[in-house]
């Protein structure tokens, strides 16, 4: 049988009755068509025959466990973009840092609220309407890569600091991408890697500045080149060739970031740590929801939630690390927010990028004991602003 596709289906997966039940009751009130299943087995069989908008995964199963469950669900070629909301008997850290390890968008305390849920499913919706918006201004970047290691080092670290990366390989199809997607890449990376011996990075870099003669360009390199190389590059790029064997990983996003984005002060990759903590947060106004986070600097936390807050808002929030036996309280302002994009060809962190401006002691003092003293960290505000 084919693969059928319904816009608002949705698997709920949980071999809890009155769990699904319930949960199901409110996906209907939503407008939705929710699929019961008892079993992660149950969730992989149907996959064979249809592909939701949402899957909803209880945690805790008899059998296969949700997280294996949800790992096997993001593997599937038919599913791997489809996302997963993870439900847990309790937001402690080490259940909501499983969820996170198999690649669960979000998660969901149990019971679920009524409104918690709404919010997620209202995302999904909203999802296939983004796709086909372009990134906020400034912030489509196009990265040719040729060297995978540094292609996929600045992929992940431009899109950690809140951008929205397009990324390619193939010459060819780094041309064709840039004409297809011109109106929404603001900017360009392009890795030169390969002009080492072919020659192949200069003359794409040459090609893209023929298609795109306005746009910010920076070139960069993971070997040491050649004089002409270089020169060649300042010619086309009216900036340095960025070596990587020369520049910190920190210093070589800082110099991409000044390039592509002047005036954007930056947390870099470099100086996050991981430290797993799980995010509850709130406007003023508006209701709490929830998220999780993987990694903090002592200035910015990213927050992975399908329901992130738009920037420039201030937001309250719970943030419980691992070992604590209560959550630290936090006051922050949302740097930049990526909602989730089904179906786009710029590749996003989902979530939102959270510059802290106020934590309390316990906090300070987890960051301040995990976060290596180089990076400047104190027990006062944060001193220099930053987008993430």
């Amino acid at each position: 049988m084919g693969l059928l596709f319904s816009r608002d289906e949705i698997f709920v997966v949980d071999d809890c009755r009155m769990t699904r039940a319930m949960v199901c009751d409110l996906l209907v009130r939503l407008g939705c068509e929710p699929v019961p299943l008892d079993s992660g087995a149950a969730c992989l069989e149907a996959l064979g025959q249809r592909v939701p908008s949402l899957v909803l995964m209880d945690l805790r199963m008899e059998g296969m466990q949700g997280d294996e469950a949800c790992r096997r669900v993001k593997a599937h070629p038919a599913a791997r973009d489809v996302p997963v909301v993870m439900l847990t008997g309790a937001s402690a850290p080490h259940e909501v840092m499983l969820c996170s390890r198999a690649g669960a968008d979000d998660f969901l305390p149990k019971p679920v609220d009524a409104d918690a849920l709404t919010a997620k499913v209202l995302a999904v919706r909203a999802a296939r309407e983004y796709a086909r918006q372009r990134p906020p201004a400034g912030l489509g970047v196009l990265l040719a890569e040729g060297s995978r290691s540094l292609g996929a080092f600045l992929g992940g670290a431009l899109q950690h600091e809140g951008f929205h990366v397009l990324c390619t390989g193939n010459p060819k199809e780094a041309l064709a991408q840039a004409t297809e997607h011109e109106a929404r890449v603001d900017s360009l990376v392009i890795d030169v890697s390969r002009s080492f011996t072919s020659g192949d990075g200069m003359a794409l870099a040459a090609r893209f500045r023929e298609l795109c003669p306005r746009k910010p360009m920076v070139l960069v390199s993971s070997v040491e080149e050649p004089t002409e190389v270089h020169a060649r590059a300042q010619e086309l790029s009216g900036g340095p060739l960025l070596e990587r064997r020369h520049l910190t990983p920190g210093v070589l996003v800082a110099r991409v970031l000044e390039r592509i984005h002047p005036g954007l002060t930056s947390v870099r990759a470099a100086e996050r740590v991981p430290l797993f903590s799980v995010v509850e947060f709130s406007a003023r106004s508006g209701s709490t929801l929830t998220g999780f986070s993987s990694d903090a600097s002592p200035e910015g936390l990213f927050v992975r939630t399908l329901t992130p807050a738009r920037s420039g808002t201030r937001l309250s929030l719970q943030v419980m690390l691992a070992g604590q036996r209560a959550p630290s309280a936090v006051e922050a302002l949302v740097a930049w927010s990526n909602p989730l994009r089904g179906g786009s060809a710029f590749q996003s962190s989902i979530g939102m990028g959270l510059r802290l401006e106020r934590v309390d002691t316990h906090m300070a003092m987890q960051l301040q004991r995990f976060v290596p003293r180089s990076h400047g960290f104190s027990l006062a505000s944060p001193r220099r602003p930053s987008t993430f």
